[in-house]
């Protein structure tokens, strides 16, 4: 039997792919309130206020209670509790975030729907898998790199785990909450700017952060800024930031951002110029990791440009 595939069914594969097709509009508010308390609530940056009214008491009881409990065990019975404690954390959350779209904003939250999420989250941790898998090889060919010690497997776990949910949290703040509420005020450019600059920002206070870093943070964050709007979801966006965080810091032994506090599963001996091994900051840093994941990014960029993914300033909508 012979099989030909159609101009309209190639067409359709390449607007959709692998990921699932969310339009932009599909994560504004639907509410449309008549009162004036109504209408401020609904003004987009009241809303960012309004979300961390949802989540924030969670995190709150979480940091201060739970998180000394599992930081206390030890053995099998911690790696129990870190699973345990993360599956409860991000059921939370996704709850929490559901019951605010629903409640305030008046639609579902498509951009945390489960449908193809292993495929966009599985896409992205490959993705930054490569990225540092060949930073590491790259750097070991040019002696920079070596192996000094090992520790034990289990470390893997922890790591996979701890990154997984700080990675989630960032991009529960960063991409679903402020972003996507700047965004549809300010349009897609101007709010990845602004968001871009305080995502380096924030990450000054770091340990060896300087001007260059904070250059190569908000330049790199192109990659994450078009994964997200790219698919509209979550998945890809957090697969790109926990892989690159669990690979780099968590089975390699690199500084995550000059943070260095995580016993990692490798424990390296890197030399070389920071040009290229990124020094105490780690591959952010790097000249050649920078300009991979900023081509990677602009790649991803063009997909959603083409896939008409950019919104445009409230007041260029509205006339």
């Amino acid at each position: 039997m012979e099989y030909k595939l159609s101009r309209m069914n190639w067409s359709n594969f390449r607007t959709k792919g692998v990921f699932m097709n969310v339009s932009s509009g599909q994560l504004f508010s639907k509410a449309r309130p008549e009162s004036v308390t109504g209408k401020i609530l609904q003004f987009p940056l009241a809303r960012i206020f309004v979300v961390a009214l949802f989540i924030l008491p969670y995190l709150l009881i979480h940091n201060n209670i739970l998180a000394d409990f599992v930081a206390s065990s030890s053995g099998v019975l911690h790696i129990v509790f870190v699973i345990a404690d993360a599956a409860v954390s991000l059921f939370a959350l996704f709850f929490l975030y559901r019951l605010y779209a629903k409640w305030i904003e008046k639609r579902d939250a498509v951009e945390i729907s489960r449908s193809r999420s292993l495929t966009e989250l599985g896409s992205g941790f490959l993705v930054s898998f490569g990225l540092v898998g060949f930073m590491v090889l790259f750097m070991v060919l040019l002696g920079y790199y070596r192996i000094d010690q090992a520790s034990s497997p289990e470390i893997l776990i922890d790591a996979f785990v701890f990154f997984g949910v700080g990675a989630f949290i960032q991009v529960l703040a960063f991409r679903l909450v402020l972003f996507r509420l700047t965004e549809e005020l300010l349009g897609s450019w101007l709010a990845f700017a602004l968001i871009a600059v305080i995502f380096g920002i924030v990450h000054l206070r770091n340990p060896e952060a300087g001007v260059w870093s904070l250059v190569s943070l908000v330049l790199g964050d192109v990659l994450l800024f078009a994964a997200f709007i790219c698919t509209r979801r979550i998945w890809l966006v957090w697969g790109l930031h926990w892989g690159w965080n669990f690979f780099q810091d968590g089975v390699f032994g690199m500084p995550n951002s000059g943070v260095t506090e995580f016993v990692s599963w490798i424990q390296p001996i890197i030399q070389g110029p920071v040009w290229i091994t990124g020094g105490r900051f780690g591959i952010e840093t790097s000249f050649i990791a920078f300009f991979i994941s900023l081509v990677v990014g602009l790649v991803i960029l063009k997909m959603a440009v083409d896939k008409k993914q950019i919104v445009k300033p409230i007041w260029s909508r509205i006339k």
